[in-house]
C-alpha cells in the first residue's frame, strides 16, 4: 500500500478506535457508525476526500484488517480506547496466545502483570510471528510474552476472537 493510502488508513483507524467525536460522530455500543455519515464527516473534518470505494481498496490492500464494512456501517475491528461491546461471544482460546510489547512496557508487565491499560481489551496474537509484527510498531526488537490462555479461560477468563484475540480482564 502506498504512503498516502497508509496515512488515510491510519487516520480512519484512529478516528474509529479513539476519537469519533472529533469529527462529530458517535459510535453505537458495538463501535459501529453509518458509513455514509462517516465518509461525509471524515471528508469535512480532514479535507481528505475518501469514498466507500477508496475504503474498500485500502481494506483489500491491507494485511492488518483494521476495520470492516458491515450492513451500511463501518467499525474498527480492534484497538478501541472508547468503550465498545464485543461482536462475538466468548470463545475457548488455544493453549497459548502471545503479546508483543516494548522493552519499557515489558518491565511493567513483569512487575504488575498484563493489563488492558487505557483500552477495553488486552490484544493477543495467535502466534509469535504475529506478536513480533504487532510489537515492532513501537520497538524494533519487541519482547514477546507467552500467555497461558486456555488455563486462564478455564479459570474464568473471557476471550474474544475477531481477527485478533482479546481479553477484557488482564
Amino acid at each position: 500500500m502506498d504512503h498516502q493510502l497508509t496515512r488515510i488508513s491510519k487516520r480512519i483507524s484512529y478516528t474509529l478506535r479513539h476519537h469519533p467525536e472529533k469529527i462529530g460522530l458517535s459510535l453505537d455500543p458495538y463501535g459501529r457508525v453509518d458509513l455514509k455519515s462517516f465518509i461525509s464527516h471524515f471528508n469535512h473534518h480532514y479535507g481528505t476526500p475518501i469514498s466507500e470505494a477508496l475504503i474498500k481498496e485500502i481494506m483489500a490492500q491491507s494485511d492488518k484488517q483494521r476495520y470492516a464494512i458491515e450492513g451500511g456501517t463501518i467499525r474498527a475491528l480492534y484497538g478501541h480506547s472508547v468503550p465498545v461491546k464485543p461482536l462475538t461471544a466468548p470463545k475457548m482460546p488455544p493453549k497459548f496466545l502471545y503479546h508483543g510489547t516494548t522493552h519499557a512496557a515489558a518491565k511493567f508487565i513483569v512487575d504488575e502483570g498484563l493489563k488492558k491499560m487505557d483500552r477495553d481489551f488486552v490484544h493477543l496474537s495467535a502466534n509469535q510471528q504475529m506478536a513480533v509484527q504487532v510489537g515492532k510498531r513501537r520497538d524494533p526488537s519487541p519482547v514477546i510474552f507467552e500467555v497461558a490462555a486456555m488455563e486462564a479461560a478455564n479459570d474464568g477468563g473471557l476471550f474474544y476472537h475477531n481477527r485478533c484475540w482479546e481479553n477484557p480482564v488482564f
